[in-house]
């Protein structure tokens, strides 16, 4: 018994490590299409249709999406 709670708390403090190291790699970008549409994506690194970013966290780029690409008044 006590084996299986060792290799039970070994195995969550490896998740849990791999989560919290694999998302601090991830950096959110503001991209606009060739239909003129803009997205809000994640990715390690910037891409060539990006046009704003690396933002921290998808708010601060939803944020940033209002004042680089406003919705067009009909």
């Amino acid at each position: 018994m006590k084996k299986l709670v060792v290799l039970l708390s070994i195995a969550m403090f490896c998740v849990t490590g791999s989560l919290a190291f694999g998302a601090a790699g991830q950096k959110w970008y503001l991209i606009k299409g060739k239909d003129g549409v803009c997205k809000v994506i994640q990715s390690e690194k910037k891409t060539p249709a990006a046009i704003g970013g690396p933002y921290k966290t998808k708010a601060n780029a939803e944020k940033g999406k209002a004042k680089k690409c406003p919705p067009k008044k009909k």
